[in-house]
């Protein structure tokens, strides 16, 4: 038989070598150096060079190995060390709140309705600054590819730019922005009762292709022309609470049917936010049925403050941003639950609407059947006395406007 080969320890052979440094590829930390010096003091009389050469361990560990042993003490590593650590969001509550607070001001919904991920103008470096601007220092504020981090896990992720797609901004458009980063959450008693509202598209009711997948009936209509029963969604947020309020009216889209909606979303809010409540702040888009010049709007918003008892503040979003209304990521969440799903009838459309969670809350639900007339306008004389109860802000007075109650 041919004599077995020469290895770098006369008393092992290749194959038990192999053995040995597979035993301690299996191990990790203070158990692979405790077993890696035990060989070197049976094998390679505690030698850490040697021991090297034979196993191919690195010595410095090696010699660590043997320092433990003699000293008794053995080293903490820093994975060891971190092991189970709380996350930034568990350890910093109130830094994390403020955080996730400006990610949502500043964060915008996909306007496809593609994914429910939202995209933030807010960097990393930028939030930083404001968390530092807002008093939190030290240890309380993290490093920049952390924060980065941080943003992304809870859903907020930085948006590609396209370079051929232009801008469309208005001269305003920078100034109603930072008015609403002013006026937002100024108050955190309770206060100021923070709502998001909008109306989203109108929902055709039948057989038709919402474009996603189903594991169950996959035939569609090839067309939606001739439908006849259709339905308007209409979405309050509750900013503070995180509830979301849905009205799903089977008339027009009017100023009185959004009106009328925000008026059983008072309704249905709890007793002790109402009572806590001294201004409703209300985000909306420019929207023909809901602007700062829509006559009919303007009245019937008069008449919810007298109503309420509660000044209400209206805040608009420039034209071309309404996808930053915090809302629209609520409907980007149920365009997203109910994509594949064939809406036949309105059972249908209302039951998987309450099945949507927002932040861990089933949307509160309900239909209007109530009739709206269109192209409801008022005349410059009765214009001019809603006009008078119209705080307007000077340098923007279509995109903030303060309305205060009138009592008796």
């Amino acid at each position: 038989m041919p004599p077995e080969p020469q290895t770098a320890n006369p008393i092992l052979s290749e194959s038990q070598i192999a053995d040995l440094k597979l035993a301690a590829s299996k191990m990790s930390g203070s158990t692979r150096r405790a077993f890696q010096a035990d060989m070197s003091r049976k094998y390679c009389a505690g030698n850490a060079r040697q021991t090297e050469r034979c196993f191919g361990w690195g010595r410095e560990g090696v010699q660590l190995g043997l320092e433990e042993q003699r000293s008794g003490m053995v080293c903490v590593g820093a994975q060891a060390a971190y092991c189970g650590q709380k996350r930034w969001e568990e350890t910093q509550p109130e830094a994390a709140a403020a955080l996730l607070a400006l990610a949502e001001a500043h964060s915008q919904q996909d306007p496809t309705f593609r994914s429910s991920i939202a995209y933030t103008r807010l960097t990393a470096a930028e939030a930083i600054r404001q968390l530092q601007a807002m008093g939190f220092s030290g240890g309380q504020v993290p490093a920049p590819s952390t924060m980065a981090r941080i943003l992304n896990r809870n859903g907020y992720r930085l948006r590609k730019v396209e370079k051929a797609k232009p801008q469309k901004k208005i001269p305003e458009t920078d100034a109603i922005f930072a008015n609403i980063q002013a006026n937002d959450g100024q108050f955190a008693d309770g206060a100021v009762k923070r709502l998001s509202m909008d109306c989203k598209a109108t929902v055709n009711i039948g057989d038709y292709s919402r474009g996603g997948k189903t594991r169950g009936d996959n035939k569609a209509a090839d067309h939606e022309m001739g439908c006849k029963e259709k339905y308007i969604p209409f979405g309050v947020l509750d900013e503070d609470s995180g509830q979301v309020y849905l009205t799903f009216g089977s008339s027009s889209k009017t100023s009185d049917f959004i009106v009328d909606s925000l008026c059983r979303v008072w309704e249905q809010m709890p007793s002790a936010d109402k009572d806590a409540c001294q201004c409703i702040q209300i985000k909306a888009d420019n929207g023909p049925e809901s602007s700062g010049i829509r006559t009919q709007f303007l009245k019937r918003m008069v008449e919810f403050a007298n109503h309420t008892g509660k000044t209400v503040h209206l805040l608009y979003y420039p034209p071309y941003h309404s996808k930053y209304n915090p809302i629209e990521r609520c409907w980007g969440i149920l365009e997203q639950h109910w994509n594949g799903t064939q809406l036949k009838d309105a059972e249908t459309l209302l039951e998987w609407a309450k099945t949507m969670t927002w932040k861990g809350i089933n949307p509160m639900v309900e239909f209007s059947h109530k009739v709206y007339e269109k192209g409801v306008t008022l005349s410059k004389k009765a214009m001019e006395a809603v006009e008078a109860r119209l705080e307007r802000n000077a340098a923007l007075p279509k995109w903030d406007i303060l309305i205060r109650p009138v009592f008796g």
